[in-house]
């Protein structure tokens, strides 16, 4: 009778066992292919699930660091947490990488996120206008410059007044072409 009793609580055990033992690659693996696969939704068990995803990326990156994939698996997590609205877990992984992968091939990207996070999830223009400026000083040819110095001009503008300064901008250029 006892060991019917912990029957369940062996099977959880026995569950949690083959998890742990289980390849972390291959469990991020598996977690992916859950997560893009097209039925995936972000209700309670999708989000649990991405939160599960974000946290092997973490601890496969903190597990082996000197990994060529450890940067990548940090940009993941950082990606997935900024889409499932953990913008401050999001900003923590880019300025992790940004100062222990320097050289990485995205660290420009991240640079450029982590001002994107300040003045659009956080509302800290000073904050944002800063990270932006020395995005353009140290990666003055990087694909995200006119992004960047477009986000200075147009920060803290609401849509209205985004929309008004591109009409009159647009009415120039009209006004311009009819001279």
């Amino acid at each position: 009778m006892k060991l019917l009793r912990l029957l369940p609580v062996l099977i959880i055990l026995a569950g949690i066992a083959v998890q742990c033992s289980q390849d972390p690659k291959s469990r991020i693996k598996e977690l992916e292919k859950k997560i893009g696969s097209e039925n995936f939704t972000l209700d309670e068990k999708g989000m649990q699930m991405a939160d599960e995803l974000v946290q092997a990326y973490i601890s496969y990156a903190e597990s082996h660091k000197e990994s060529p994939e450890a940067p990548d698996y940090l940009y993941s997590a950082a990606d997935l947490s900024l889409n499932i609205g953990k913008s401050k877990e999001s900003l923590d992984m880019y300025n992790r990488i940004i100062y222990q992968y320097p050289d990485y091939k995205k660290a420009p990207e991240c640079l450029f996120l982590v001002g994107y996070i300040y003045e659009n999830y956080f509302e800290q223009y000073g904050k944002a206008k800063e990270i932006y400026e020395s995005f353009l000083k140290k990666y003055p040819n990087h694909d995200f410059a006119d992004d960047a110095a477009i986000s200075i001009k147009n920060m803290g503008k609401s849509p209205e007044e985004l929309i008004r300064s591109f009409e009159e901008q647009n009415n120039q250029q009209q006004d311009t072409l009819h001279l």
